[in-house]
């Protein structure tokens, strides 16, 4: 999978940096009910005839989204009526997809360079040192465990190490109200550090993310973004 990038060279403001479709994401459940599990956009919506949890916009919709929702569909029938909690939603695609070799897939954030999964930080060092984190985790996997009904779920260790990739590496995903309605991670934008001061701004055109200079700026170097 690759994002639409420019050539390497200076940027001016304003310049387009990178657009780039998620490596996972997942609606906010609180809008499940409201917005298209695919595209996110509020609509009237179809519901999914397998599981009854997820709702499209039109089948066009749920045939896009169906190479991910065939992975969960089951699972979250099987749960049914009770609500998956965003976090553990968004652990259990990870895992999908890293199931079905998704580790390795590259997103190239230039013409030279490029990002898998696994080369993700995940600070797991500070992460198993933080209580209310470890706290987290463990309740994660309790979830999973029955979600997955035992099957193939990780060691906590290595689930630890995932949901530190996904914390660190995720973005919320914003409507044109900028609402927050979904999480997801960006393989190519997870280069950009956080910042106070950010040179970048972050927008969304349904799931994908546009990157946008807010000051000249190197190609690449020294990205920031709040």
């Amino acid at each position: 999978m690759e994002g639409e990038m420019l050539k390497t060279r200076d940027i001016a403001p304003g310049d387009l940096l990178f657009k780039e479709k998620p490596f996972v994401y997942v609606l906010s459940s609180r809008f499940r009910t409201e917005r298209c599990d695919n595209c996110l956009k509020k609509n009237d919506l179809l519901k999914c005839s397998g599981c009854h949890y997820t709702f499209y916009c039109n089948k066009l919709c749920q045939k896009d989204g169906w190479a991910i929702h065939k992975l969960e569909c089951k699972y979250l029938k099987s749960i049914g009526p009770r609500i998956l909690p965003d976090a553990a939603r968004m652990l259990a695609r990870i895992l999908k997809i890293l199931e079905k070799g998704g580790g390795t897939r590259k997103t190239y954030y230039d013409q030279d360079h490029c990002r898998t999964f696994k080369d993700l930080m995940s600070h797991y060092d500070r992460i198993k040192e933080d209580q209310l984190r470890v706290e987290h985790v463990t309740c994660l996997y309790g979830v999973l465990f029955e979600y997955f009904n035992g099957e193939n779920v990780p060691s906590s260790a290595e689930l630890m190490e995932i949901y530190g990739k996904m914390c660190i590496n995720s973005f919320n995903i914003c409507s044109q109200e900028l609402q927050s309605v979904g999480t997801g991670i960006y393989l190519g934008a997870s280069i950009l550090d956080h910042s106070c001061k950010p040179n970048v701004v972050a927008t969304f055109e349904g799931t994908e993310i546009v990157l946008r200079a807010l000051e000249k700026i190197l190609f690449w170097i020294g990205l920031r973004c709040s």
